[in-house]
C-alpha cells in the first residue's frame, strides 16, 4: 500500500496550492478594505475543474488567521464558507448561511456570551427554519433576510470580539435556479448593511460564467455589486509545480521515495492543458499505475488509458453526455476532434470540412445534429462559424487523442469511456 498525493475528488488541499497569485492578491486588497471600511464584494468566474474551490479554500484560513499573507500580514474574519448546491430557493439560501454563521460564532472563544442574543436568535431561527421551508408560502423571505442581516451586523460591528469584520463566501452560487433570487439577495443584504453603518462585512461568490447571467436575471443591477475574478488555465512551470509538490508530500508520508521522469512530469502537465482537476486526476491514475517507484510515459498513459483511469474517470463526471450519450455517430465525433484542436475559439465549416476530410454534406448534417443537441455552439453573428462550449470539453477530447496516438489504440468506444 501506499500514499498517494494526489486528490481528483476533492477540493485541493492548500499545502498543493499553485498559481492564483494574482487572484489572491486583489482578495487581500479587498479583505484590508473591508478591515478598513470600505468592502469590495467578488466574484470568482470558471469552468468545472479550473479551481474556483481550492481557491476558495484557500482564502479561508488566510482571512481567518490560520497563516498570514506574503507580506506578514494576519487578518482576523469571522469566516463563512457554505456551498450553495443544494439550495433551490431564496429562504435556502439564507438558511445554509445562518446555519454556518452560527456555527462559526460557536467556534470563536466566549463569543456566545458576547453576542448571546444573536446565537439564541440563529439557534431558534435555524429550528424555526425547517417549518418555514416546508410551509414557504405562509413565511415572508423579507423577513429572514432582513433578520439575517441584522445578525450579521451585530457579530461584525462588536468590538469585544476582537474580529476585523464577516467575510461570507458563497460557493457553487450558480447552483440555484433564478427563482432563488441570489442576485436581489446580494444586492439587498449589501445595501441594508451599508445603510446600517456596517462596512467589514465582504461577500465572495463563486461559480461557472452562467453565475452573472444569473444575477442579472435577478436584479439588473446585481452583477454591478461584484467585481469579477476570471480563473483561467495554468501556465507551464505551475502545472509542473502542482506535480512535483504531489510527489514531494508523497515522499514524507511513504516508506520509500517515488521518482517521476521529467518527460513522464512534462506528458501530464500537457495532457492537463492547466485544468488543476485534470493534473490531479492524470497525476493520481499515473501514481497508480507505477509499480517501480519511478513514474515513466508508460505509467502516465496506462493511468490515462486503463479501464476506470483518468481519461474514464472525467468523462463519466463531465463530459461523457456530450461526447457519447447524446451522439452515436462516428462522423459526430470526428467532427468534435477536429474541433478540440480549436480549443473553444470559433471554427468555420468550411475549415471543418478540409479539416476532417468528410463530405459537405456530412459535416453539415454533423453540426446541425450537435448543434441541435447543445454540444457545440453557433456564432449567431457570422454565419457558418461554430465551436465548443468550454475549452476542459476540448481539452478532455484531446487527451483522449494523445493517449490514442501515443499506445497506438483507441480510447474512442463508449464502453471504455463512457
Amino acid at each position: 500500500m501506499k500514499y498517494n498525493p494526489f486528490q481528483p475528488n476533492k477540493i485541493v488541499n492548500p499545502a498543493m496550492f499553485v498559481g492564483r497569485i494574482d487572484e489572491l492578491e486583489k482578495i487581500e486588497s479587498y479583505l484590508f478594505q473591508a478591515k478598513s471600511g470600505n468592502p469590495t464584494h467578488f466574484l470568482i468566474e470558471g469552468e468545472r475543474g479550473i479551481g474556483k474551490s481550492s481557491l476558495l479554500k484557500y482564502v479561508a484560513p488566510l482571512a481567518n488567521g490560520n497563516f498570514d499573507t506574503p507580506d506578514g500580514y494576519i487578518f482576523k474574519f469571522l469566516v463563512v464558507f457554505v456551498d450553495l448546491g443544494s439550495a433551490h430557493t431564496q429562504l435556502d439560501i439564507i438558511r445554509i448561511i445562518a446555519r454556518e454563521l452560527k456555527s462559526q460564532i460557536g467556534k470563536v472563544n466566549k463569543a456566545k456570551e458576547i453576542v448571546k442574543s444573536t446565537w439564541e436568535f440563529l439557534s431558534n431561527w435555524e429550528i424555526l427554519g425547517v417549518r418555514y421551508h416546508k410551509e414557504a408560502g405562509s413565511f415572508d423571505p423579507e423577513d429572514a433576510k432582513d433578520n439575517l442581516v441584522e445578525q450579521l451586523e451585530a457579530i461584525a460591528t462588536n468590538a469585544e470580539l476582537g474580529i476585523d469584520g464577516i467575510l461570507v463566501m458563497l460557493d457553487e452560487a450558480d447552483a440555484p435556479p433564478v427563482e432563488a433570487h441570489l442576485g436581489n439577495l446580494m444586492k439587498a443584504m449589501t445595501e441594508k448593511l451599508s445603510r446600517e453603518g456596517c462596512d467589514n462585512v465582504i461577500f465572495g461568490l463563486a461559480g461557472l460564467p452562467s453565475l452573472l447571467g444569473k444575477l442579472k436575471a435577478s436584479h439588473e443591477s446585481s452583477a454591478r455589486i461584484f467585481t469579477v475574478l476570471r480563473l483561467e488555465t495554468l501556465d507551464d512551470a505551475e502545472r509542473i509545480r502542482v506535480i512535483d509538490i504531489g510527489i514531494g508530500e508523497a515522499n514524507t508520508k511513504n516508506d520509500f521515495a517515488t521518482a517521476i521522469d521529467g518527460n513522464a512530469s512534462k506528458l501530464l502537465a500537457d495532457m492537463s492543458e492547466g485544468y488543476p482537476h485534470f493534473i490531479q486526476q492524470f497525476g493520481y491514475c499515473a501514481f497508480e499505475a507505477d509499480v517501480d517507484n519511478k513514474i515513466t510515459i508508460e505509467d502516465v498513459l496506462s493511468g490515462a488509458h486503463n479501464e476506470n483511469g483518468a481519461i474514464a474517470q472525467l468523462g463519466r463526471k463531465y463530459f461523457s453526455e456530450m461526447y457519447f450519450s447524446k451522439i452515436n455517430s462516428n462522423d459526430y465525433r470526428k467532427l468534435l476532434d477536429a474541433m478540440s484542436k480549436y480549443s473553444d475559439r470559433w471554427v468555420s465549416r468550411k475549415q471543418l470540412i478540409a479539416d476532417t476530410r468528410m463530405k459537405e454534406s456530412t459535416v453539415n448534417n454533423a453540426l446541425l445534429a450537435l448543434k441541435q443537441k447543445s454540444i457545440i455552439i453557433l456564432d449567431e453573428s457570422r454565419q457558418g462559424f461554430y465551436r465548443l462550449p468550454t475549452k476542459s470539453f476540448a481539452a478532455w477530447i484531446n487527451a483522449i487523442k494523445s493517449v490514442d496516438e501515443r499506445r497506438g489504440g483507441s480510447l474512442t468506444s463508449q464502453s471504455e469511456v463512457g
